[in-house]
């Protein structure tokens, strides 16, 4: 399963970025594997594109931010797949 990740910071200051930047440092990424990771150019966050096997395995990739970072998560498709699943239900609605 893919998903779109975003994050943004829940204190902002510079203890916090300075205790965040320290763990990221040591930090392996994992089990999720990253396919994209940005930062925003604003520095309030960023995106990333994680590929997991389980939510439980997304839970791991993000737990050891949760203290200090607000997540939102959404599963993602090849527009090709969402597209033809679009087109099913679309028909589905025209027969019904």
């Amino acid at each position: 399963m893919l998903f779109h990740v975003t994050w943004t910071f829940h204190n902002p200051s510079e203890e916090k970025q300075k205790r965040t930047l320290s763990l990221f440092q040591k930090w392996t990424p994992g089990p999720g594997q990253f396919k994209a990771f940005y930062g925003f150019a604003d520095g309030t966050g960023g995106v990333a594109l994680i590929e997991v096997e389980t939510s439980a395995e997304l839970a791991k990739t993000l737990a050891p931010w949760t203290p200090d970072l607000t997540f939102t998560t959404q599963a993602i498709l090849p527009i090709q797949e969402s597209s033809a699943i679009d087109g099913e239900a679309l028909a589905w609605r025209n027969a019904n």
